[in-house]
């Protein structure tokens, strides 16, 4: 599609455009592509142009057509024709994303240069986590970047974690449907969040202590003081929701938070969709927060760092959200062998509508493929609504065809040939 497009000629251009008896506009290309840069400097132009050279073709498809291309395939697109450009222009700056202070600054003084594209802006992307902190200079440029975005409905902001600059959202006109912050939880944010009435995805990631300095050494610092992840840097009953704020809120993800701000967030909210981590001895606490919604939830993932997650969980679970279609249980700290996988058979017999479950931990020991297949085959059994099953060992199972037709469908994996 890209080789098409960057060929355009003439003939085929101008076959779309109204004729009027005046000379049609020829496509120049024999410059070679130039930069994205280059191309976007006469959109102004390109806005205003004649206004007899219009496609036949609806704009919406062009875009349809265009979003299919990569940013470097869209370059001779901006370059072949006008009609197309003002097409191709609003593709080029939908999605921005940066992942450095570096390359961040850079975007965001070349779209501040070009006002006219401000209103196809729909998402950003930063991270900028990879420094310890950031200038004041840096928050003021962003607060102006993100003022004059009013068509943003996207917004992904890792930053370093001992910043929370939450005033720069102040002036800010958007309206998002997804909103992923690093940014601690606190007064402000949730003012920010209760003004935002159409978010429907969440993600709150930050993380709440100090205890955490790398990646590389989360799970050890967790391991040695589990605890220690609640110990509050913030008083966390400032950050409190009014009650009817995030209306439409139905994914929440909470990759680092503890009970407190998963009880605020879902608490009276329709989230049907839901991520939590569990930390001993607050586990059960973030469930019981998590079932505070105003619908049942539908699909959950729960990240264990619980040691004795293993003899609890499904029970747990099963007991606080009996309407669950799809349930991903990651257990980092302890292991799953056969007779727990066996023992949860009476609680999966209270999920009425699971149809996907998936059950990962860290093993010593890896179960043979026939003792993993008589797990699924019991876990049918028991809930007969299900079928998609992953377990400890990684391999997907599912019903397929048994070989004769008298025992009806059977479990099988997508590797038994490679295991036989």
């Amino acid at each position: 599609m890209a080789l098409r497009l960057s060929s355009l000629n003439e003939t085929y251009v101008n076959k779309h455009l109204p004729v009027d008896g005046q000379q049609p506009c020829r496509c120049l290309s024999s410059r070679g592509p130039p930069s994205v840069e280059e191309t976007a400097k006469g959109e102004s132009e390109v806005e205003r142009g004649p206004p007899k050279l219009r496609s036949a073709i609806p704009i919406e498809v062009l875009e349809l057509i265009f979003s299919y291309l990569s940013k470097t395939e869209l370059i001779p697109v901006l370059q072949s024709n006008k009609s197309l450009h003002s097409a191709a222009i609003r593709v080029l700056y939908r999605e921005l994303s940066a992942e450095s202070p570096a390359s961040s600054i850079k975007l965001i003084h070349r779209v501040l240069d070009k006002p006219l594209v401000h209103r196809y802006i729909r998402s950003v992307d930063l991270n900028v986590s990879s420094v310890d902190t950031l200038t004041g200079n840096y928050y003021r440029l962003l607060r102006r970047f993100l003022q004059r975005l009013p068509g943003l409905t996207t917004l992904i902001l890792d930053l370093p974690k001992s910043n929370s600059p939450v005033w720069i959202f102040a002036g800010c006109t958007f309206l998002l449907r997804t909103f992923s912050t690093s940014m601690q939880c606190s007064a402000d944010l949730a003012r920010f969040l209760d003004s935002q009435p159409n978010i429907q995805n969440l993600t709150l990631r930050g993380f709440q202590t100090d205890s955490f300095q790398t990646v590389a050494q989360f799970g050890i610092d967790i391991a040695s003081n589990p605890s220690a992840l609640f110990a509050p840097r913030r008083n966390f009953r400032d950050f409190v929701l009014q009650p009817g704020s995030l209306p439409r809120l139905a994914n929440f993800n909470a990759i680092h938070a503890g009970p407190p701000v998963v009880a605020t967030v879902a608490r009276g909210r329709p989230v049907s969709v839901a991520s939590v981590p569990l930390f001993s001895p607050g586990a059960l606490e973030s469930l019981d927060a998590l079932s505070g919604g105003s619908v049942p939830l539908r699909r959950l993932t729960v990240i264990s760092f619980d040691p004795a997650a293993p003899s609890f969980i499904f029970e747990e679970v099963a007991k606080r959200f009996p309407s669950l279609e799809a349930l991903h249980i990651v257990i980092l700290l302890a292991e799953f062998n056969s007779d727990l996988l066996l023992a949860a058979c009476p609680h999966l017999e209270r999920l009425k509508h699971l149809k996907y479950i998936t059950c990962v931990a860290t093993s010593s020991d890896e179960a043979p493929l026939s003792e993993e297949q008589e797990i699924a085959e019991t876990w049918h059994k028991h809930c007969p609504s299900l079928q998609t099953i992953i377990l400890p060992r990684g391999k997907v199972w599912f019903q397929a065809p048994a070989a004769s037709p008298r025992k009806g469908k059977g479990w099988a994996c997508f590797d038994d040939e490679d295991d036989s």
